[in-house]
């Protein structure tokens, strides 16, 4: 098995001391070999990786031994073995494309950073060719290590080129994830959040009260007489009042609050900090609001008005489902005060 030993060479370039002859010619074949390699196996020559395999190659090439490039592959990997842990990493849907595009980011980095190195390296080669061009081995080593300096920068553009498309692909793929995670959310009629969405945020909500981190009020709401407006003018007339009172509840309700439809002609609004007497008279404001909307259908105009019914997270209540029905409860009871 080949061992790695101590490299004078490279310790001498590490205190920037000047090489005899015969050490810049160990040199020049240490990085032919090198470089070499790095493109037969497409190995990236970024600074970390170009000095590992150098340290490698010096031990490698002062010894005179050979080895097979899946050998190079396996030392490198027992001498420079970085653990990964996998413990509890989770990758959802959701952040797969970040995941993706911040890879994409670190290869975009590690190729320009190559791509910079090799510039450096092929503008040194450049200037000992001309200065030493009267050395014949030398020179034919400058000219072969030159050629694969530029090989080697054509593949980075390429593959550069590449993985910018892909980056495009990957940007596409998270606007459209965006738009989805936004249509699963809203209602697609009122623009509000949809019942799914009000559920979570309400077992959220429900949850913090009972850490008593945080109180809020419930408001569910109900159109009166909605199934008539349905019956004599139409589900089409029923959707725009459905628009309509939504626009009313988002432009009137304060921006920390939660709105939602909660399914049918049922509303429902979260509202965070706020007591049961300070709910009251935001509803009270809505319908107020309510009250100055007029809907024109087949000729004829008419107003649409709420019943809702409030309440306030407590002690009383075990879960959030104990809440909904409470609401629903009250709100009913008011809507029968207003029949009457």
């Amino acid at each position: 098995m080949f061992e790695i030993k101590t490299c004078p060479l490279y310790e001498k370039l590490s205190r920037g001391v000047s090489l005899s002859k015969s050490e810049k010619k160990l040199l020049a074949d240490i990085v032919r070999e090198e470089i070499k390699f790095l493109l037969r196996n497409q190995i990236l020559p970024t600074p970390k990786d170009y000095e590992r395999w150098f340290y490698i190659f010096c031990n490698l090439v002062a010894s005179g031994q050979k080895l097979e490039d899946s050998a190079l592959i396996e030392l490198y990997n027992s001498i420079y073995k970085e653990e990964i842990d996998l413990v509890n990493i989770k990758i959802d849907l959701k952040h797969t494309t970040q995941i993706l595009s911040d890879i994409i980011g670190e290869l975009q980095k590690s190729l320009k950073e190559s791509y910079e190195q090799a510039s450096i390296k092929e503008q040194r080669i450049t200037e000992l060719q001309k200065k030493e061009a009267k050395e014949d081995f030398v020179t034919s080593l400058l000219l072969e290590l030159l050629m694969l300096v530029r090989d080697l920068k054509r593949q980075n553009e390429s593959f550069l080129k590449k993985v910018e498309a892909q980056q495009k692909v990957i940007n596409d793929l998270k606007s459209k994830l965006e738009m989805v995670e936004v249509e699963a959310n809203l209602d697609p009629l009122t623009d509000l959040f949809n019942r799914r969405s009000l559920e979570r945020a309400l077992k959220e909500f429900f949850t913090l009260c009972k850490q008593s981190k945080m109180s809020f009020s419930l408001v569910l709401i109900d159109l009166d007489d909605f199934k008539y407006v349905n019956d004599n003018y139409g589900h089409h007339v029923g959707d725009l009042v459905l628009a309509k009172v939504a626009k009313v509840l988002r432009t009137n309700m304060r921006a920390k609050d939660i709105v939602g439809r909660w399914g049918g002609d049922e509303f429902m609004a979260i509202l965070p900090n706020t007591d049961l007497e300070n709910a009251k008279k935001i509803v009270e404001r809505l319908k107020s609001q309510l009250e100055k909307v007029e809907i024109l259908a087949e000729g004829k105009r008419f107003k649409v008005s709420i019943s809702a019914g409030v309440v306030q997270c407590g002690e009383n209540f075990q879960s959030w489902l104990d809440m909904v029905k409470e609401a629903d409860k009250v709100m009913y009871e008011n809507k029968k005060k207003t029949v009457l």
